[in-house]
């Protein structure tokens, strides 16, 4: 039969007091925290579900903010190009006030005259930027498009493309040759729109409102395109919002706690420790002096 000494019982209740302060001290960090994981030892297997968990939100945040992003360039294209059509539409008109034959000289020339800013504000418009880039120079959005005075344009015809989720990507922008260049150039048909007026070469004025109009299809066809792409975005964008919602759902019911349980806990914990203090006083407290009496 073993025999039980003093040492060994003072062992034993120091290591019960030592396991009921770990309870307690967990029980208190739960409580302050409001985690129920405060690290992996916690809950190994709760902790690899959540990095699982956050890893994918992480990744989900992210195709948000390229969805976002995505949108607001969309946005800024159609207001541009909304513009430009609005431009080619008023050059179409001037074409025409000059056409109809009633005008003096002075007056050709003055229109021809606003056809010249009309050209300024559509290079403006060609070289438009959403956060400091350029949205119609492909990917080299750091640069501008050059335009040279007989309307040739320089520009990136590459697409831009956005990341929306692990298996798709979308091409958000437009590029110049596509709204300014190819055979209806924007460019060459003012120039030679604001010549035709000044000159009054009314023949030359007839061809050429046939190539602005042209020009405002090239530009409405570009218009009409972005359309589904914006409705795709956005789509995509509040379903992206809707998962994450769930996702953080899901990373709270692994490591979060219910704060009432857990303030039950630790009051218990708190009553099993004092408990133990006072208990574990009684047992350990004969001295060597009260062996001696």
């Amino acid at each position: 039969m073993m025999r039980i000494t003093q040492q060994m019982l003072t062992q034993n209740v120091t290591n019960q007091m030592n396991r009921n302060l770990t309870r307690l001290e967990r029980a208190n960090e739960e409580v302050s925290t409001g985690k129920r994981i405060n690290k992996p030892s916690d809950d190994p297997m709760g902790t690899e579900k959540s990095l699982k968990l956050s890893s994918e939100l992480e990744n989900n945040v992210q195709f948000e903010r390229n969805a976002d992003y995505a949108q607001s360039w969309l946005e800024v294209t159609e207001q541009s190009l909304s513009s430009v059509s609005n431009l080619l539409q008023r050059a179409n008109e001037v074409g025409l006030q000059g056409a109809n034959g009633i005008n003096s000289p002075d007056e050709l020339n003055n229109l021809g005259k606003e056809i010249d800013q009309l050209r300024d504000e559509l290079e403006n418009l060609a070289n438009t930027k959403l956060d400091g880039k350029y949205i119609f120079n492909g990917q080299k959005t750091d640069q501008p498009i050059e335009i040279s005075q007989n309307g040739d344009i320089m520009y990136d015809d590459q697409p831009l493309k956005q990341r929306l989720s692990p298996f798709s990507s979308m091409t958000i922008n437009v590029h110049a040759g596509d709204v300014f260049g190819g055979e209806n150039n924007l460019f060459k048909s003012l120039d030679d729109l604001s010549r035709a007026l000044k000159s009054g070469d009314k023949s030359g004025l007839s061809d050429v409102i046939g190539r602005i109009e042209k020009g405002s299809d090239q530009v409405l066809n570009k218009w009409t395109s972005l359309g589904a792409k914006q409705s795709r975005v956005e789509s995509l964008s509040q379903r992206l919002k809707e998962e994450n919602v769930s996702l953080q759902k899901l990373v709270s019911k692994n490591e979060d706690v219910d704060i009432a349980e857990a303030i039950m806990k630790l009051k218990s914990e708190e009553s099993v420790y004092q408990a133990s203090l006072a208990s574990s006083a009684k047992i350990i407290q004969p001295s060597l002096m009260d062996f001696l009496r």
